[in-house]
């Protein structure tokens, strides 16, 4: 994404992951496993994410698309819907086609439920200050969503952490 920066809250809400031994009798800590699972999803995103805007031509834009979405039983998203339109279709269209590119959730954890419901949060600027504004404007809406219901906070939240760029 030459000119379009993506960037979001990467936040795990992983209250109903539970702890899994292993073969070797240790335990993982289910948060620290999510976690990682997070990151590694993320920064998948952010490869889709730019792939996605230049197969499109997508050059510019600001604003957040949040996509929901679940997986099938090899990791492929699926039942994918726009929960939060950034007012740029483009955008949106971009946002939906590098969620579903995703190739990183068939290594989700064995804590994580076959159903579990997936966030991607994702922000769109086209400078510095865009990023900013709409990355505070993310963490309250996130903040304000998770706080309104016990089934919101089961939701497990992805984003896009682009490496070297503003807001990174």
């Amino acid at each position: 994404m030459s000119k379009i920066l993506a960037i979001s809250l990467a936040t795990a809400v992983s209250a109903a992951v539970l702890a899994v031994p292993a073969a070797s009798q240790i335990v993982v800590t289910p948060a620290a496993e999510v976690d990682k699972m997070v990151e590694k999803v993320s920064r998948d995103l952010t490869r889709q994410l730019d792939r996605s805007a230049d197969f499109r031509g997508v050059s510019g834009g600001n604003g957040i698309t949040i996509v929901r979405f679940q997986t099938d039983e090899e990791g492929t998203p699926e039942n994918l819907r726009i929960y939060r339109e950034s007012g740029d279709g483009r955008l949106d269209r971009v946002a939906v086609h590098a969620v579903r590119n995703l190739r990183t959730l068939d290594e989700a954890p064995a804590s994580i439920a076959d159903d579990q419901v997936y966030q991607a949060n994702i922000i769109f600027a086209d400078n510095t200050w865009s990023m900013k504004k709409l990355n505070q404007q993310l963490a309250e809406e996130e903040a304000a969503r998770i706080a309104s219901s016990p089934a919101e906070r089961l939701i497990l939240a992805l984003g896009s952490v682009p490496a070297g760029k503003p807001g990174s």
